[in-house]
């Protein structure tokens, strides 16, 4: 096996959610996440959060799931926290 297969071996072998989590790290949040991190942070559950963008609960759930990607959370509290912190609203 050559180097560069070998480092690429263990970062395969991670589960979907660290993968993605690490994948996004650090990059920006978007216009469409920043409103739904703000609705969220208003108590707004998934459903009244489609509801209010005219989209699906699956697409809410997406961004969500990118939002804590990006701000190397797990949860909502600690997205709204950590936005806060980083001062994003």
């Amino acid at each position: 096996m050559s180097g560069s297969e070998e480092s690429c071996q263990p970062s395969s072998s991670l589960p979907t959610a660290i993968r993605r989590r690490l994948t996004l790290s650090g990059k920006p949040l978007t216009p469409a996440e920043l409103e739904i991190l703000r609705w969220a942070s208003e108590g707004k559950t998934v459903w009244e959060i489609s509801q209010i963008r005219a989209s699906s609960e699956a697409t809410v759930k997406f961004h969500l799931r990118n939002i804590y990607g990006k701000l190397q959370v797990t949860n909502r509290v600690q997205a709204m926290n950590e936005a806060v912190r980083q001062r994003l609203y």
